[in-house]
């Protein structure tokens, strides 16, 4: 017997259907908003500094999304949530599934088109714009049931870190030898009273305590000055970001490095009430996607 032909339906939606789903996305894009900017107003600099150091295990979303995504989980009381995000999809393909009755964290999905200016076209005719965020969907690995396999090897990896506070010196050193000939680095150990300083005029690093620390700091003063175009007499912003560039660096020579940001939480008590938050994102977005380069 021939089999059968199957049949394909596709659901048609009436006007009203489609008016009516229209505004449920735009209700809900109204609400995640208001969450987010509500997550903003309770949060300082500080709350922000916890949030980078765990930007490793984040690293696919912006940090916007990922705010967007603490704000949902705060507002879950979700006790168990870790911050290791990914869609249904790509838990799938690594043969991890959800758990049932898991709800998704709303992030903004960017929608990309082809650029229509032919000028454009002609230089780089693959180049797309982007045109939209539409609402998506993504996952804690809490929700799935690779989460107790997670739970142990992080004990493993927490061992491990409490035992790792810095990378070695001579590799830090190198790095920034390497990746910026134009700054001069001196090490004179024999100085007590600092660590270390940066001379924005003539571009100089004075390292005084043999410390992988150090030599990463000195150098993301130059980036703060360079990179992000700040002021160097704005000494505290520049200390804060400093310290962020410096763990970030680090993160890549080491992903468990334990990294101390007591000395940074120092001065973001000074500036929480003027370092704006956008602003803080504007900056951390722009100084990672530098620092992503360095290490292609």
């Amino acid at each position: 017997m021939e089999a059968k032909n199957k049949k394909s339906y596709k659901k048609t939606f009436t006007e009203k259907e489609k008016e009516e789903y229209k505004t449920q996305k735009e209700t809900e894009k109204k609400q995640l908003v208001e969450l987010y900017h509500k997550f903003l107003e309770r949060h300082t600099i500080q709350d922000f500094i916890g949030i980078v150091a765990n930007y490793k295990s984040m690293h696919n979303y912006s940090l916007r999304n990922i705010c967007m995504v603490l704000a949902q989980s705060e507002e879950r009381q979700d006790n168990n949530f870790v911050g290791v995000l990914n869609s249904y999809l790509n838990w799938k393909t690594q043969n991890i599934y959800l758990l049932k009755g898991s709800k998704g964290y709303k992030i903004n999905v960017p929608i990309f088109r082809k650029d229509q200016d032919e000028t454009i076209q002609d230089q780089d005719p693959d180049k797309k714009v982007l045109s939209y965020f539409k609402l998506g969907n993504v996952f804690d690995i809490s929700q799935t049931t690779e989460y107790e396999n997670y739970l142990k090897e992080q004990e493993q990896i927490d061992k491990v870190i409490m035992k790792n506070a810095e990378i070695d010196y001579n590799t830090a050193l190198e790095f920034t030898k390497n990746k910026f000939p134009n700054l001069k680095i001196k090490e004179q150990f024999n100085h007590q009273e600092t660590k270390g300083i940066y001379d924005p005029d003539s571009k100089e690093i004075i390292i005084y305590e043999k410390s992988s620390h150090t030599v990463l700091h000195e150098l993301s003063h130059y980036l703060t000055i360079t990179v992000l175009n700040l002021d160097a007499k704005n000494y505290a912003k520049n200390e804060v970001l400093a310290e962020i560039s410096a763990f970030l660096l680090m993160k890549q020579f080491d992903e468990n490095i334990d990294y101390n940001f007591k000395y940074s939480n120092i001065w973001s008590n000074r500036i929480t009430d003027s370092f704006e938050l956008e602003e803080f994102e504007q900056h951390f977005k722009k100084l990672t996607k530098y620092l992503n380069k360095l290490f292609p």
